[in-house]
């Protein structure tokens, strides 16, 4: 009778197996179980390295943070006083802007203060002044009006000056 089992055929450029297919389970079997070791062995191997080098990790962890630290302490020093110079320096500028204005105000002060003594003597000697004689020019034109109305002579608008 004829095998019923169909042989494989070899693949191109492959060796033909020498070894019974049983002989190849069973080594695949030993190469997972001894990789699987040794993964177990590299875990426990990096947990007692980990509690022998944690602590000499962790104060040089430690004194690089402290080496950064005092860096960026004496940069971020470094950035205030430049703020605060800034400051000053605004500080200084603003004054002088605030001095500038009140000599102005001072100034204006002085003008205001020379044109009410102005108007008392004015007012003194009986000048009007330019609205007391804008109401008079109002109160002529309306006049002049009237008179020129009663007269039946058609009034001349006023020139404006």
């Amino acid at each position: 009778m004829a095998d019923t089992k169909a042989k494989s055929k070899p693949r191109p450029g492959a060796k033909p197996s020498t070894k019974p297919a049983a002989k190849d389970k069973s080594k695949k079997e030993d190469s997972v179980a001894d990789v699987a070791n040794k993964i177990w062995k590299a875990g426990l191997g990096a947990l007692r390295t980990a509690e022998k080098e944690g602590s000499k990790i962790f104060k040089s962890l430690v004194e690089k943070g402290e080496d950064f630290q005092t860096a960026s302490m004496k940069g971020s020093q470094k950035q205030i006083e430049n703020v605060g110079k800034i400051i000053k320096g605004g500080v200084g500028s603003v004054r002088g802007k605030i001095d500038d204005i009140t000599e102005q105000k001072e100034g204006i002060w002085d003008v205001l203060r020379l044109e009410e003594a102005f108007s008392s003597v004015m007012k003194t000697f009986g000048v009007a002044t330019k609205k007391e004689t804008d109401i008079l020019k109002k109160k002529i034109d309306a006049l002049s009006k009237v008179v020129n109305e009663l007269k039946g002579t058609p009034q001349k608008s006023p020139e404006k000056k």
